[in-house]
């Protein structure tokens, strides 16, 4: 990859890729281009276009400003002349010539379009945003090998980063018991506001009060919902499914992993092999275990070879303690950072780092309070729901609700906290262009 990177920097033809969204995630992909060879940010494209502006110039030197335009000839223009273009209009960044548009919006509703239309632009797509992903991702992945073009995952997120490690195993032979990742999790996160996240994170009501941050979003990772909507992604790139509704959540260190998740009858806390699962960094009281994987992934294997058992203990592989069952990890995942792998290997190669083979698993709203009729639903790290996992064939037997399509959704019968809310349980908001898109893909 990088002899080939470099060859296109060498010839002046980089690889011109737009990002849409320039948050935490889009801005990190945008400075990491700057420095990547044969590739380059041509255009950033957020609703505030002094964001979009400043995430282009901040690692450039000379700090030069970008040209802002909302018009596609202009824009052409400006890139041809080797400057860089910042727009509040997603047609731009999408129509433009570029090769590669990354959607790091993180709505479901709005990623879902920009997916549809890059697609129909004839030019690859790199899906930061999970919930769309979970929604929709296997018909756009269909309707993108149809146009010849990629739709894939964003390396450097979590759940490309774990396909990477099931597809390693799976193409050595070993074979997969579990995989998933880190996270700071209670039980009764799964209940926490918007208005107990930042506190939770260890920010100050002072620190809350002076920040610009988006305390829903810090909430969504630790109710549960952002771990679930990632694990759905792996689910329905590798065929893996939660070994219960929601998960088990287990405390553990990187030893222990090894240990728990593996099937009971050996002494860990599965029913079955192939699962996705998430394991926590904190104790029962809420302290950090030593050794935890907070930021990192895993999978857990084994090989049918009691040779090869014995190769992996020799060099050193954490293990159960009956040497059956091994773990293989990354203690650190960069997020936007790696994303530019996504980018190359869509361009140079036609690959995807994760896309969805089907829709193996749902995240359906769960009450997190006694819901009355009448009440309307806030959606994902809000108030009333959070999202679980579980299998599709589950929440279609049920009939369960899609929390991605829950947002501004009415009660229409009481719902206990804790419960699964099935599409009977509420009246879900018209509109919408993921809902239509879901609608075709459920038809198909």
């Amino acid at each position: 990859m990088r002899q080939q990177l470099m060859a296109l920097e060498e010839e002046g033809t980089p690889i011109r890729v737009a990002v849409i969204g320039c948050g935490r995630f889009g801005s990190m992909v945008i400075s990491q281009l700057a420095h990547a060879p044969g590739m380059e940010a041509s255009i950033a494209c957020d609703l505030d276009v002094r964001r979009a502006s400043d995430a282009l110039a901040h690692e450039r030197r000379p700090r030069i400003r970008p040209v802002k335009t909302n018009d596609v000839g202009k824009a052409n223009d400006a890139l041809n002349k080797g400057r860089h273009v910042a727009t509040d209009d997603s047609a731009v960044a999408i129509n433009a010539e570029v090769d590669v548009v990354v959607d790091a919006t993180g709505n479901p509703d709005i990623a879902a379009k920009h997916a549809y239309d890059v697609i129909m632009a004839g030019k690859h797509v790199v899906m930061v945003s999970v919930e769309a992903d979970v929604l929709v991702g296997p018909i756009l992945k269909d309707m993108a090998d149809q146009a010849g073009v990629v739709y894939t995952a964003a390396y450097g997120d979590q759940p490309a980063i774990i396909e990477e490690l099931v597809d390693w195993a799976v193409s050595m032979g070993f074979d997969v018991v579990a995989a998933g990742k880190g996270t700071k999790h209670r039980d009764d996160f799964r209940y926490l506001t918007p208005d107990q996240a930042l506190l939770e994170y260890g920010m100050t009501p002072e620190q809350i009060e002076s920040s610009s941050l988006n305390p829903r979003m810090y909430n969504s990772f630790l109710d549960t919902t952002k771990s679930s909507i990632e694990m759905c992604a792996v689910a329905n790139m590798t065929g893996l499914v939660p070994d219960v509704p929601g998960m088990h959540f287990p405390s553990a260190s990187v030893d222990d992993i090894p240990r728990l998740l593996i099937p009971a009858e050996d002494g860990g806390i599965l029913n079955r092999q192939g699962v996705v699962e998430i394991v926590s960094c904190l104790d029962g009281e809420g302290n950090d275990i030593p050794g935890h994987l907070r930021w990192g992934v895993f999978v857990v294997i084994t090989s049918r070879s009691e040779y090869l058992r014995g190769c992996m203990k020799d060099y050193g592989m954490a293990m159960d303690p009956t040497g059956r069952y091994a773990v293989m990890y990354r203690p650190y995942h960069l997020i936007g950072m790696e994303t530019p792998v996504s980018i190359a290997k869509a361009v140079l190669y036609g690959e995807a780092t994760g896309a969805p083979k089907g829709r193996v698993c749902e995240v359906v709203a769960t009450a997190k309070k006694d819901l009355a009729a009448g009440e309307v639903l806030d959606g994902e790290g809000g108030y009333t729901v959070h999202g679980s996992i579980v299998e599709a064939a589950q929440a279609d037997g049920e009939g369960l609700a899609p929390i991605g399509l829950c947002h501004g959704a009415t009660v229409v019968r009481s719902v206990s906290r804790g419960q699964m809310l099935s599409a009977a349980d509420v009246q879900l908001p018209e509109g919408g262009f993921a809902a239509h898109l879901r609608a075709v893909q459920n038809a198909v």
